[in-house]
C-alpha cells in the first residue's frame, strides 16, 4: 500500500469514528438535562443495570459503529451490496438517535419501544448485509445488536411496569 493509500485509510478511519461519535453526542446531548431524575423515578425490570453503566456502553457502541462505517467505506462504496449496507447502517444510526430522543428526551416509553423495534429490524438487516462483504464489519455490529436486544427488553419492561402502554 502506498503512503497516499495509508493516509487515505487513516483519514477515513478518523472521519468514520468522528461521524459516529458526533452523531451519538448530538443525539444524546438534548436528553441529558432531565434524564437522571426522570430515569431514576422509573420502575425497572429485573436485570436492569445501574445507570452509570449506560454511558460507557453507549460510547463503546458508537466507537464500534465508527469502525463498522470505516469497513463499509473501505469495501468499495460503488458496489451495490456495499451501498445497500451503507444505507442500512445509516438508517440504524438514525433509529438509534430517534429512540434516544423518544426515550430520554420525550420520556415516551411507548414511542421509544416502537422506535427500538424499527431499530432492531434495521440493525439485524444491516448485520446480515454488512456480513456479505465485510466479516469484520459484520462482527463489530453483533455486540451492538445484542445491546439493542437488551435495551428492547428494558424498554418494554419499563413501559409495562410504569403503565405507559397505549392501545392504538
Amino acid at each position: 500500500m502506498t503512503v497516499k493509500g495509508v493516509l487515505k485509510s487513516i483519514l477515513t478511519l478518523v472521519g468514520s469514528l468522528g461521524i459516529c461519535l458526533l452523531a451519538g453526542y448530538m443525539g444524546w446531548y438534548p436528553a441529558l438535562p432531565g434524564m437522571p431524575a426522570w430515569y431514576a423515578g422509573l420502575v425497572k425490570p429485573l436485570f436492569s443495570p445501574p445507570s452509570w453503566v449506560f454511558s460507557p456502553l453507549w460510547i463503546a457502541s458508537f466507537v464500534l459503529m465508527g469502525l463498522v462505517l470505516f469497513f463499509i467505506l473501505q469495501s468499495g462504496i460503488k458496489q451495490h451490496e456495499v451501498t445497500f449496507g451503507l444505507i442500512l447502517f445509516i438508517l440504524q444510526l438514525l433509529f438509534t438517535l430517534v429512540w434516544a430522543f423518544a426515550f430520554f428526551g420525550l420520556h415516551s416509553l411507548f414511542l421509544a419501544f416502537m422506535c427500538i423495534i424499527a431499530l432492531w429490524a434495521t440493525l439485524l438487516s444491516a448485520v446480515i448485509q454488512v456480513f456479505r462483504f465485510s466479516a469484520n464489519g459484520g462482527m463489530l455490529l453483533v455486540p451492538y445488536f445484542i445491546w439493542v436486544c437488551f435495551l428492547a427488553y428494558l424498554n418494554y419492561g419499563m413501559m409495562v411496569l410504569n403503565n405507559a402502554v397505549y392501545v392504538i
